[in-house]
C-alpha cells in the first residue's frame, strides 16, 4: 500500500513540475530572414525599399533586437546597417511591432523624408530627415497617420 502511495506522490509531483517548466517556457522566436549586407530582421515586418530622388535607395528593417536598421546607397555601394534604435520616443525600451512606411515630401524646396511605425505601447512613432544627406531627427509621435 505504501508502495502504491509514493508511486502516485511521484507520478503527482512529477506532473507538477512538468506544468511548470510548460508555463515558464519562454514565448517561442520570430522567424528571422537575412537581408543584403546581412541585415537579420524579422521576417513579418519585411524590409522597406525608399527610391530617393536622387537616383540612390535606401532600406530598413525591423532588426532581432525589435530596434529600426537602416542603410543607404552612396554612388551605387551600399553602407553598413545602421541602427536607428528603439522605436520609443518616451526613452523607454518600446519595440518595433510593425512593418516600416517611409514618405517623403517637399517643404522650402527641401526634401522631406518620414519614417513611422508602431512599437510595442501601441503608439505611432517615427523619424524624420529635413533633406537627404542630413541626419534624422530624433523619435517622435508625428502628427499624422
Amino acid at each position: 500500500m505504501h508502495r502504491v502511495k509514493r508511486i502516485k506522490a511521484a507520478v503527482v509531483a512529477v506532473t507538477a513540475i512538468a506544468g511548470l517548466a510548460v508555463s515558464i517556457t519562454p514565448v517561442q522566436a520570430a522567424d528571422t530572414c537575412t537581408a543584403g549586407g546581412n541585415g537579420k530582421y524579422i521576417c513579418k515586418y519585411g524590409v522597406t525599399k525608399h527610391d530617393l530622388p536622387n537616383g540612390e535607395d535606401e532600406q530598413f528593417l525591423v532588426g532581432t533586437d525589435y530596434a529600426v536598421w537602416w542603410r543607404i546607397t552612396t554612388n551605387g555601394s551600399w553602407s553598413k546597417w545602421t541602427s536607428m534604435g528603439k522605436p520609443d520616443p518616451a526613452g523607454g525600451q518600446a519595440n518595433a511591432a510593425s512593418s516600416i512606411t517611409v514618405t517623403d515630401w517637399y517643404s522650402g524646396g527641401e526634401l522631406r523624408t518620414s519614417m513611422v511605425l508602431k512599437n510595442t505601447n501601441g503608439a505611432t512613432v517615427g523619424k524624420m530627415r529635413l533633406d537627404t544627406g542630413k541626419g534624422w531627427l530624433p523619435w517622435d509621435f508625428p502628427n499624422c497617420c
